[in-house]
């Protein structure tokens, strides 16, 4: 499981996931990716066979749903969230992604709505 965090999301969350989980994980900005494009960013994400985080949801669902591939999106539902909040909402998307992933289903082409109550549901797209 490697996670390719967007700029929307503080990069510190991918450096929680890198030293306190010991996951794959690179911000957006640290890849030197600040301002590119929604599309561009999504490709990349597929490009590295990482799954993308974003709040970011009218814009990536757009894509995902004209993609024929991609490797999975977390959807965070709020965008307002403190940097610590957005820690914990990861930590709660890598263990229901690890569950999938646990019971035969990968996050190709499926993205996980997730929000700070702790509700989530995992969607097929495209």
């Amino acid at each position: 499981m490697k996670f390719l965090i967007d700029e929307d999301i503080s990069p510190t969350a991918a450096r929680y996931l890198c030293e306190e989980l010991l996951i794959d994980a690179v911000a957006v900005r640290d890849r030197g990716l600040l301002g590119k494009n929604d599309r561009y960013i999504l490709e990349y994400a597929f490009n590295e066979d990482r799954i993308l985080v974003t709040a970011n949801v009218v814009d990536f669902e757009r894509f995902a749903r004209v993609l024929e591939v991609h490797n999975g999106i977390v959807f965070f539902l709020e965008g307002d969230l403190l940097r610590n909040e957005q820690i914990e909402v990861l930590k709660n998307a890598v263990t229901a992604i690890q569950a999938e992933i646990d019971a035969g289903r990968e996050m190709i082409n499926r993205v996980l709505y997730i929000s700070s109550s702790g509700t989530k549901y995992f969607e097929n797209m495209p």
